[in-house]
């Protein structure tokens, strides 16, 4: 009598242990995250069109202040990044209210439809639910996912839609062509909408259309995927007709900011910055980090060795699926490496998972067909899970939220009264309220000359700020210097944030 559907039906069992515990993970680790990390300046900027949308009826984003920068007429059409994150926080918050919290649990499930995506992406490519299911489990507690989950920008969203949109084509290729084309397009052009990181998605599928289904995609299909990106360019369209003005200020000034674009012309410059700046900087090498930050370096050596172990079996190299897996990779990669000249942590989520993926690949296979000892590859697999773990754990254990965002903001309420005006990040809001008490301008007055009675700043965004005029302003520098030395006094200084009041 056969003993294999008994196997069988063990492999089943462990495989959805791993996924339930990986899943478990998830959830405690991204909801101590979002109840811990301190707010910040995006989270706040983020939320307050969403927040007027919902309380007075337009899309406008009144928690920074406009005068000397690019973002005319954003107080009433906020135009500078695209709209349905903030379509989608204005529903939420109509269901769950408004709140940090509630704007960062938002993130955390689509962080859940994330991982479903890409489960599904590493199954069909994979034909391997071992592979599916590792892939999903180092996905899941992934110290840069948890991160991105957890935080109240767009990215989470971004990424779990576009991915959802790459399931969906290899989910329905076979039997629907035309409805995957039209599916698959549809939820990359919601990512596009989210965030313009879209494109990534969107280069994506039409590599996996023309990879497997080239000979069976004929101009018909062609003009069906054309059909969501139409529709969602009317929608945006009838937006930015209310003021065409304001949106070309806005979206052009956000392209030019930062030096965004700044390594087209150097591709080569941009991809060795992406790996020295977004990767290892991230794990562990930037400077002033501890020992501790450091242990981090385990995580890009240990998808290193993923990578170099699938392209160095020959077996794994001639599977479709596999080099579909590292052809998607090396987009995500090239391009982000040329058209994000800032190097901005928060979208590692759209590589590190496909590194992940990657990494459960080899780990399997060597697991099941290598000479490599057992021992050895689950003590690596012990240690990438347990730096990305306790990373998660330490960050949920320094609890700044509480430590040091709740003492700064119950010091402003206990001694700057009514009415005050109070110049400090937009994450401030959250606390103070979304009704104009507390404006963010870094360069505390310069082009708009107001003198607020309080300033805020913060070790991990005024201070950055001031240390970039200090090069590229150095006129706002001595202003900055001037104001702060003659015109206020430091009268809170506490676990990270400096109050200054007007003298």
């Amino acid at each position: 009598m056969s003993r294999r559907p008994s196997r069988d039906r063990e492999g089943a069992v462990h495989l959805k242990l791993i996924l339930s515990a990986a899943l478990i993970g998830y959830l405690l680790l991204t909801t101590g995250s979002i109840l811990t990390r301190l707010p910040w300046v995006d989270e706040g900027i983020f939320a307050s069109p969403a927040y007027n949308l919902v309380s007075k009826g337009y899309m406008g984003t009144t928690a920074m202040e406009t005068a000397g920068t690019p973002w005319q007429g954003i107080e009433r059409h906020t135009y500078w990044i695209v709209p349905l994150h903030l379509l989608a926080q204005a529903g939420w918050y109509q269901l769950f209210g408004f709140g940090l919290f509630s704007m960062r649990t938002l993130s955390a499930l689509w962080g859940l439809a994330a991982l479903a995506a890409l489960y599904s992406v590493a199954l069909r490519l994979s034909g391997d639910r071992v592979v599916a299911a590792l892939a999903a489990a180092l996905i899941a507690l992934d110290c840069s996912f948890i991160a991105t989950a957890s935080s109240g920008r767009m990215d989470m969203m971004n990424a779990a839609l576009g991915m959802a949109g790459l399931a969906t084509y290899l989910c329905l290729r076979e039997r629907h062509l035309s409805i995957a084309v039209l599916a698959g397009h549809s939820l990359v052009c919601a990512s596009g909408l989210t965030h313009p990181n879209g494109i990534l998605y969107f280069a994506s599928l039409l590599l996996l259309m023309i990879y497997f289904d080239l000979r069976r995609i004929s101009w018909r299909f062609w003009a069906l995927a054309a059909v969501p990106y139409s529709v969602g360019t009317l929608g945006w369209g009838l937006y930015i007709r209310e003021d065409p003005a304001a949106f070309l200020a806005q979206f052009t000034g956000n392209m030019r900011s930062g030096g965004r674009l700044s390594y087209l012309s150097a591709p080569w410059a941009g991809v060795w910055n992406d790996l020295v700046v977004r990767y290892l900087g991230y794990f562990g090498l930037s400077p002033g980090l501890t020992a501790l930050s450091r242990l981090k370096l385990v995580i890009p050596l240990v998808h290193a060795a993923g990578l170099a172990g699938l392209l160095s079996v020959a077996a794994l190299r001639r599977q479709a699926g596999y080099r579909a897996l590292l052809a998607v990779a090396a987009l995500h990669f090239g391009m982000l490496s040329v058209y994000d000249g800032q190097k901005l942590p928060y979208y590692l989520i759209h590589t590190v998972p496909l590194l992940d993926a990657i990494l459960a690949v080899w780990i399997v296979s060597a697991w099941t067909k290598s000479s490599i000892p057992r021992a050895l590859l689950g003590a690596l697999l012990a240690a990438f899970l347990g730096v990305q773990i306790l990373t998660s754990v330490q960050r949920i254990k320094q609890n700044p939220y509480r430590t040091s965002y709740l003492p700064a903001v119950s010091f402003l309420q206990e001694n700057a009264g009514q009415p005050a005006l109070i110049m400090g990040s937009a994450a401030l809001d959250f606390g103070l309220g979304f009704e104009g008490t507390a404006i963010d301008d870094p360069r505390l007055g310069y082009h708009s000359g107001k003198s607020p009675d309080f300033i805020v700043v913060g070790d991990v965004d005024y201070v950055e700020y001031f240390r970039g005029y200090q090069t590229d302003e150095p006129a706002v520098y001595r202003y900055i210097v001037d104001r702060l030395a003659k015109e206020y006094r430091p009268v809170y200084n506490q676990a990270g944030h400096t109050i200054y009041a007007r003298r």
